[in-house]
């Protein structure tokens, strides 16, 4: 299992308390260099070496990929919104420049501030094309993890929905793509750590209160279902993004919705934490 990270000064992989900066030419992705030929990171020659506390992370993958989002995939999150789960997986795309550091602040929009929402998640990272895959499959083509945090509005988020039905998916899409709306990070921790999906518990706390606590046993699509799914939907590519839905706990339930100067964490055992503080627009 190898954690990679995406800092200021290049790509970089976990080593004890420290982070060892790779030696690569071009700077690849890292979703493409678990793809190619120097797949060994642990081979590559490190050029520096960083402490973690003074290592600048940014998001593991950057926006030049696409991402997809999926819902009412725990179970326990579909019980407390009343609705039913899909008969297979569908994945909304959006902008990829929603995409935000793990660390970064989650900036409230000026035309919807009001009603903004937290969804902690696991995220998959595609690490081969791939298209019409066959069933069992998925796996093989994810590259790793990440934690993520599905940032939404939900006011504007609801006026694509009627009666719990689908009328105007355009609104959805612009209730979860408002800049810094994705914090993700802060790795990509690689697949062969992750292989017993029932083993990963996700945690989502406000201001130090426990929010969210779901387990991915709960999950309706299991990761490699995912892929494969959204292989039929479209062509994947490496270092999409693909986040898996959130456990029961969302704010929206209990009116609990973000503020300027809340703090959201978002932890996955085994993969780690994010942390963003809400701000508000600049005037």
């Amino acid at each position: 299992m190898l954690q990679l990270f995406r800092t200021t000064q290049g790509i970089a992989r976990a080593d004890g308390e420290e982070l060892a900066v790779l030696d690569i030419s071009g700077r690849p992705s890292i979703a493409q260099l678990l793809a190619d030929t120097l797949a060994d990171v642990s081979g590559i020659p490190v050029r520096a070496r960083l402490a973690m506390t003074d290592a600048v992370l940014r998001a593991p993958v950057d926006s030049a990929g696409r991402m997809f989002l999926l819902g009412l995939n725990y179970r326990s999150h579909i019980k407390e919104v009343g609705l039913q789960a899909p008969p297979r997986p569908i994945g909304l795309p959006i902008p990829s420049t929603a995409l935000s550091g793990p660390f970064a602040p989650i900036v409230l929009p000026p035309e919807a501030p009001n009603h903004v929402d937290y969804e902690g998640e696991i995220a998959i990272v595609v690490g081969r094309p791939c298209h019409a895959l066959s069933q069992g499959s998925g796996w093989d083509h994810i590259a790793g993890m990440c934690v993520a945090n599905d940032v939404s509005a939900r006011d504007i988020q609801h006026q694509g929905t009627r009666d719990g039905q689908l009328v105007d998916i355009a609104a959805i899409v612009r209730a979860k793509s408002f800049s810094s709306f994705k914090p993700l990070g802060p790795c990509i921790v690689t697949a062969d750590g992750v292989r017993d999906q029932g083993a990963l518990t996700v945690v989502t706390r406000v201001n130090g209160d426990q929010r969210q606590h779901g387990s991915t046993d709960d999950m309706v699509f299991g990761f490699g279902e995912i892929v494969e799914a959204l292989s039929h939907q479209t062509e994947l590519h490496c270092g999409d993004v693909i986040l898996t839905g959130t456990p029961a706990g969302v704010g929206e339930t209990g009116g609990r919705f973000l503020s300027a100067g809340d703090v959201v964490e978002v932890d996955v055992a085994g993969i780690g934490t994010i942390r963003n503080q809400v701000t508000a627009a600049r005037p």
